[in-house]
């Protein structure tokens, strides 16, 4: 089923003017200055800078009130094109992979979506108390959504921990997965059993030692960088910008008007009350240590699987080739890119805003199995049209680690907020 056959049934439009929403005096006075309309119309503006045509919609997935899903779709003008699921990464909203849009949509019928709990989606209350009750709340609700959209299968690609969980989705619903796509993975690796925090920090009488105690405990408190935003107020949206800015501003990832939407859309899909982000202390244990390991998880798994990582991406590229390698004792590779782990060169943790277009190259190759030749022809146009970026060194591992021994609390804020 296309994008464009969506019934009025199973999709609300999401209201998306063209100019600001007016806001009213006391809405003006607000402690938190955010709502979902403000959202969508700075995605608006976002996909407004894009060369294709996207609509929003808001995708009901339960009978309360926020039990809504948030997506972005387009069309392919290619006959035959495959269905493109992309999912974002924790704290994230899809426009997180938005210059990897036009790429997508010209070979793909894409739907960018926010998982429930995430993003502009709806708000349910969060009532998971383990990990398997966590990664429930996700599944059941995307499965849920794919319904709706009336999708047989479809191309599953997420990002951190949106590759997480849709590696659960694929554990689950197998027969609904054409092609497993993750980048930058969470959850991939176990921790080693003789992993010990730098030295600086295991002494307790000392300054760093009980900044990283107060840290462990605030991440198994469950909280989140949302919560932190929101608590801020009406300083939220400074936080966030800054934070958008200095990320993603120093390679030229962004040029300044785009960095300027873009660190505003990044607030409202954060300082939204709290639902899937308490997720976080549930599936990853304190500095993203997964509770559940995939790599303990996969081995069976019988869809076509791909992982792409950042040349300084601070996730274990290590154990998705330990992972790929127990995977292919189990079965041959379905395809040619089946079980492979490509890495976009001078990327960091954010490959698709760092070097969108050497990830449209790397996806065109990935898909080549079941895409028209016209599609992937329409995909490496489109990653023609995206400049080389500067290198990104400050998302590797060891810049972590130094940034861990010196600063526990600022590393832990960090590794929860770019998970």
């Amino acid at each position: 089923m296309t994008v464009a056959n969506t019934s009025a049934s199973q999709a609300t439009r999401a209201a998306a003017p063209n100019a600001a929403p007016t806001l009213n005096w006391w809405q003006r006075l607000r402690w938190r200055p955010t709502s979902h309309t403000e959202g969508v119309f700075k995605e608006r503006q976002l996909l407004d800078l894009l060369q294709r045509n996207y609509e929003q919609s808001d995708v009901k997935v339960g009978p309360g009130k926020q039990d809504f899903m948030h997506m972005v779709t387009a069309t392919a003008d290619v006959p035959g094109a495959p269905a493109f699921v992309a999912i974002p990464g924790y704290g994230s909203g899809s426009a997180f992979l938005w210059k990897l849009f036009d790429g997508l949509s010209s070979a793909c019928n894409l739907y960018a979506i926010d998982l429930l709990g995430t993003g502009l989606s709806g708000r349910p209350p969060f009532k998971a108390r383990n990990t398997a009750e966590a990664e429930e709340f996700f599944v059941t609700s995307l499965d849920a959504w794919r319904r709706e959209q009336g999708l047989e299968k479809m191309v599953l690609m997420g990002h951190s921990m949106g590759g997480y969980l849709s590696a659960c989705y694929a554990l689950k619903h197998p027969d609904r997965v054409q092609h497993l796509i993750l980048m930058c993975p969470a959850g991939v690796g176990k921790q080693p059993e003789d992993w010990q925090p730098p030295a600086s920090l295991q002494n307790p009488w000392t300054v760093r030692g009980q900044l990283f105690r107060f840290a462990t405990r605030a991440w198994d408190w469950g909280v989140t960088p949302g919560s932190l935003i929101r608590g801020l107020g009406p300083w939220g949206p400074r936080m966030a910008a800054g934070y958008c800015r200095s990320r993603f501003t120093k390679q030229q990832q962004m040029t300044d008007e785009e960095v300027a939407i873009f660190g505003a859309y990044h607030y409202h899909t954060v300082a939204a009350p709290g639902s899937g982000e308490h997720a976080l202390r549930h599936i990853l244990a304190p500095f993203a240590w997964p509770r559940s390991p995939l790599e303990d998880r996969m081995r069976q798994l019988q869809v076509p699987t791909t992982f792409i990582y950042g040349e300084h991406d601070w996730m274990d590229v290590k154990a998705a080739r330990r992972l790929t390698a127990a995977m292919a004792e189990q079965r041959a590779p379905k395809f040619a890119s089946d079980l492979k782990v490509l890495v976009t060169q001078d990327a960091g943790h954010y490959p698709a805003i760092d070097q969108p277009g050497s990830v449209l190259r790397q996806l065109a190759q990935t898909c080549e199995s079941y895409l028209p030749p016209a599609a992937k022809q329409a995909m490496l146009v489109a990653a023609q049209r995206q400049p080389f970026h500067g290198v990104v060194r400050t998302d590797s591992a060891s810049a972590m680690a130094a940034e861990l021994a010196y600063s526990p609390m600022q590393a832990a804020a960090r590794e929860a907020s770019e998970l």
